[in-house]
């Protein structure tokens, strides 16, 4: 299943070597998100910045939600406003925007996903 995901926080480290600096990240995330049982669900992306003068390090926080949850989410408040406003109880679930929404999704996720795939994959052979 998908997970939408935004940044949350950022914070850069340095140090004497690129692999101090990365050690730095890691530990302050370690420490502080890592560790924290409510914050389990937080994920971590180490970015390297090579235009410094010292060696750096962007640890980026995202957080996510689950496609099926914000799908479930989005169904019971649709079925739900149509009782309200409609005599039939009967929702038409095929007239649905999101499946169509969803398709698109799926369609560009796959596309990239083979990319990807393809260029690891000769990158490997290479």
């Amino acid at each position: 299943m998908a997970k939408y995901s935004d940044t949350v926080y950022q914070l850069s480290f340095t140090g004497k070597t690129m692999k101090d600096a990365y050690l730095k990240a890691c530990k302050w995330y370690a420490s502080n998100v890592l560790s924290k049982d409510e914050l389990q669900d937080v994920q971590v992306e180490y970015i390297k910045c090579t235009n410094k003068q010292l060696p750096t390090i962007t640890a980026r926080l995202f957080t996510s939600v689950e496609e099926a949850d914000i799908k479930a989410t989005h169904c019971a408040i649709c079925k739900e406003t149509h009782k309200a406003f409609f005599i039939n109880e009967n929702c038409n679930c095929a007239w649905c925007n999101t499946d169509a929404f969803d398709r698109r999704i799926r369609e560009q996720l796959n596309i990239k996903r083979s990319f990807v795939k393809s260029k690891i994959e000769r990158s490997i052979y290479d």
